[in-house]
């Protein structure tokens, strides 16, 4: 077994990213001299550099951060003002409007941040408002594959993990699984909903759901790279899939991934284009002959390598969820996975 390793949290990182400027700062302020006209220019640039730390603090930790940066700048700068300047009072007072500039810049900096996150999380959450209805209106209008975006969202998430994928990469992934077929809703009932197989014409309007899905998705910026996963799930590795042609890696990772699972659930279940569903053995079997062709065969042989009873709990899950479910798989795009939603 491989040696474990710890990594160190965000949080430990920005704050001793924070408390090594603000000793820098201080150092270089105390130790360069100011005994010719252009050094004590620079003493005055450099006394500027503690408003750095304190922009930084608000950034990272909101107006809270920012006005503690300010206070531990001001007990780092005040000795320095009473040990070097001290009865000048015109330095003095010079040295006092540039500790009340750090506090005011922590202020508005802060304010600002608070201001800024507030509005892009609201946004967000009427973003995830949005595509969770999107998914419950498929869902719903589609009877026969209801929860399907939910069991292959929990089934593409669990096939990333088992092929390594983490952080940015693995969310996109399970959004992409999510809303793959949101483009559903611009194919009418008539063909969506009809009782046996599409005829040649229908096929060729149903092909359309990608694009009309990615025509969806792409107009929200966070969604940009789900976006491109959507359009390419019916893309095939030898590259005779849609809407494209793409071959092999040229079709997103999370596209290859999530286009088994797609297909081992539609195989599993009843479609009124198609028949009765398969069971287990029957799916994996087109899988392993597809390989190579239809799919990417590393994914492939990653989900042959989850015990079925794993798709099967994932399963019974997703079909018992509810609405609260689709909101937390979208929420991944609120960012609050990360300790200060940055």
């Amino acid at each position: 077994m491989g040696t474990l390793t710890r990594k160190t949290s965000p949080t430990a990182s920005r704050l001793l990213i924070i408390g090594l400027l603000l000793a820098l700062v201080a150092l270089s302020h105390w130790l360069i001299p100011t005994s010719s006209s252009a050094l004590h220019a620079f003493h005055i640039l450099l006394r500027k550099m503690f408003l750095l730390p304190v922009v930084v603090a608000a950034i990272w930790f909101n107006l809270r951060g920012a006005l503690a940066t300010a206070g531990f700048a001001t007990v780092l700068y005040l000795p320095h003002v009473l040990w070097h300047w001290s009865g000048q009072s015109t330095e003095n007072l010079n040295q006092i409007g540039e500790i009340a500039s750090i506090w005011l810049v922590a202020v508005i900096a802060g304010v600002l941040v608070n201001r800024e996150r507030t509005a892009r999380l609201e946004l967000l959450e009427t973003t995830k408002g949005a595509l969770q209805a999107l998914v419950s209106a498929l869902d719903a209008r589609e009877e026969q594959t209801e929860r399907h975006s939910l069991r292959v969202s929990a089934y593409a998430n669990r096939l990333g993990r088992e092929m390594g994928l983490k952080g940015k990469e693995l969310e996109t992934l399970t959004i992409a699984a999510l809303l793959h077929d949101v483009g559903k809703i611009g194919v009418s009932d008539q063909i969506l909903l009809k009782a046996g197989p599409l005829t040649s014409d229908e096929w060729e309007i149903m092909k359309q759901h990608p694009t009309i899905g990615t025509q969806i998705l792409c107009r929200i910026p966070a969604l940009i790279d789900v976006a491109k996963a959507v359009r390419s799930h019916h893309e095939h590795f030898d590259g005779s899939g849609y809407p494209e042609g793409l071959r092999g890696e040229q079709t997103p990772v999370a596209a290859r991934i999530f286009a088994v699972v797609d297909a081992f659930d539609a195989m599993t279940m009843k479609r009124p284009y198609r028949g009765e569903a398969l069971n287990y053995e029957a799916a994996c079997q087109i899988l392993r002959k597809r390989s190579s062709r239809q799919f990417d065969p590393e994914s492939v042989e990653a989900f042959l390598g989850i015990p079925q009873e794993e798709w099967e709990r994932l399963a019974l899950t997703a079909d018992a969820s509810d609405a609260t479910d689709i909101s937390e798989t979208v929420g991944l795009l609120t960012g609050q996975h990360d300790e200060h939603g940055t």
